[in-house]
């Protein structure tokens, strides 16, 4: 049985990640789901954005040698820009991260639903977030929509641009011939080249590996990781005794009436205290 704060902590998931259709049912198949499942959807759907903090920009020479460089130079800086200051890169995104965030898994297998309309396919497979590059922002905060993309690997410390691509790189379909397009052909040649990055010719790699669901092998990893962590310590952050060393450790101010409350902080997750002080007890993985 769950107790009062896992409740809480999966209702606070819940109302934050978005599903379709977004309908009551939905809602409460979500809520009738264990504290891990939950988690999961939570994280493969929050993995899709890039957390809010400085970061170290590398630009592969790919992507100044390209002869679009010139045209798109001025819009790579500006973002980069906000990558460097730690701003937020959310406006960019795309706009499925929204709102396309958990589709029920009946709706899929009745054919109601592609598979991948809640997961972002080439994050997914190759591990690579993109970027628009529009100079103005809307009033819904989202930046203009370009043609030109970019796309990049966002570690916690670095985001190191890849690419620049039209749109005709998400195009999977094939010719006649069964040939990818121009876009997609260079693509995938880009990831062969990060992948094998270091290593001596002809060794045997594997890398972002995928389950049969679609979903990348490392949200399950950190899901089970969390789970154990709230396994571990969900019967203590009531405790007094607990709570007092969380902030004797920390060296920060209890507040009066205190609750310790789980959290999940841009992947990050930790214990959140009444003056919004978060305590992080596992890093996410950007």
């Amino acid at each position: 049985m769950e107790s009062s704060s896992i409740t809480k902590f999966k209702e606070e998931l819940v109302r934050v990640l978005p599903f379709f259709p977004n309908n009551k049912d939905t809602q409460q198949e979500l809520l009738d789901q264990s504290i891990s499942s939950v988690m999961f959807h939570y994280i493969h759907w929050a993995s899709r954005f890039v957390p809010s903090r400085r970061r170290k920009v590398i630009i592969d020479p790919q992507v100044t040698k390209d002869s679009r460089w010139k045209l798109v130079k001025e819009r790579i800086n500006i973002l980069l820009a906000k990558v460097r200051a730690g701003e937020d890169l959310t406006p960019y995104l795309s706009l499925k991260a929204h709102t396309k965030g958990y589709t029920p898994s009946d709706r899929i297998l009745s054919g109601e639903a592609d598979c991948w309309d809640d997961k972002d396919f080439l994050l997914n497979t190759m591990g690579f977030h993109h970027f628009h590059l529009g100079k103005s922002i809307n009033a819904k905060g989202i930046s203009e929509r370009t043609n030109e993309v970019i796309f990049a690997r966002v570690s916690r410390d670095e985001f190191h641009v890849a690419a620049i691509f039209d749109h005709s790189v998400f195009d999977s379909d094939k010719d006649e011939h069964e040939r990818m397009n121009e876009e997609r052909t260079r693509l995938w040649k880009i990831y062969d080249d990060f992948s094998t990055q270091g290593l001596p010719p002809g060794t045997v790699y594997m890398s972002n590996l995928i389950t049969t669901s679609g979903h990348p092998l490392h949200i399950h990893d950190i899901t089970r990781e969390y789970t154990h962590v709230l396994n571990e310590l969900d019967h203590k952050i009531n405790n007094r005794e607990f709570e007092n060393s969380v902030y004797e450790e920390t060296k920060l101010i209890k507040p009066r009436k205190n609750k310790l409350v789980w959290h999940i902080n841009d992947l990050d997750l930790g214990l959140l205290d009444k003056a919004n002080q978060f305590f992080i007890i596992r890093y996410g993985p950007v």
